[in-house]
C-alpha cells in the first residue's frame, strides 16, 4: 500500500469518525441524520485522485503523499476535526486582568 493510498484511507476515516462518534458540534452541517454526507467523501476521492496523478517512484510523488498527510492532519486539528487542540481550552473568554501601567 502506498504512502498516498494509506493517507486516504485516513482521510475517510476521520470523515467517518467525526460524523458518526463525534460530539453534536463536529456533526454540525456535517450528517444528516446521523451519517456522513456523500460530498464529504466525494472531496476526500477528488483531493487524493488528483494528487494521486504525481508520476510513481518519483519526488512528486513523495511530494504528493506528504500533501495528502498534510490534508489528514489538517482534517483532525481543524475546527471540526476530532483532536482539535481548542477543545481542551477551559475558556475562550477574553482575560478581565487590569492593563498593565504604561510608563510616561
Amino acid at each position: 500500500m502506498g504512502a498516498l493510498f494509506a493517507a486516504f484511507l485516513a482521510e475517510t476515516a476521520l470523515i467517518t469518525y467525526r460524523d458518526i462518534g463525534g460530539s453534536a458540534a463536529q456533526k454540525q452541517g456535517h450528517t444528516i441524520n446521523g451519517l456522513p454526507l456523500p460530498a464529504d467523501y466525494l472531496a476526500a476521492v477528488l483531493v487524493f485522485g488528483v494528487l494521486g496523478l504525481a508520476p510513481k517512484g518519483s519526488g512528486p510523488a513523495k511530494v504528493a503523499a506528504l500533501v495528502g498527510w498534510g490534508f489528514v492532519l489538517a482534517t483532525a486539528v481543524g475546527p471540526s476535526g476530532p483532536w482539535n487542540p481548542s477543545k481542551t481550552s477551559t475558556s475562550t473568554k477574553a482575560s478581565t486582568a487590569a492593563p498593565a501601567a504604561t510608563l510616561a
